[in-house]
């Protein structure tokens, strides 16, 4: 899928997944016995309430105006395409579905 992986990456998230999965071993039996009550949960909205971006336009990263310096974006590179999806307009839609390097791919918040 990808043109090269990147070995430093690839070991920093295999370390990731270890800690994770050692956490889980060692917390995993409080979380099993949590008290859950599904006839307690409150659903807020309705199914398909937030709607999906599904052809989001982009600008160019330095003619933005109200995105600021420090405003928190998730990047993603593919083949030398790259987009960032800002946080705060991923936060009212939850998901994006675009093509980056011309693979199709879903950008969830």
């Amino acid at each position: 899928m990808f043109s090269h992986v990147d070995p430093i990456s690839t070991l920093k998230l295999g370390i990731a997944y270890l800690a994770l999965s050692l956490w889980a071993l060692v917390n995993g039996p409080a979380a099993w016995a949590a008290d859950l009550r599904p006839d307690e949960i409150v659903t807020v909205l309705p199914k398909d309430a937030i709607p999906a971006i599904l052809s989001p336009s982009f600008e160019e990263g330095n003619r933005v105006s109200w995105l600021g310096g420090k405003d928190l974006v998730v990047g993603v590179e593919i083949g030398g395409d790259s987009r960032a999806y800002p946080v705060p307009t991923l936060s009212r839609h939850e998901i994006v579905n675009d093509k980056v390097g011309g693979i199709p791919i879903a950008v969830t918040w």
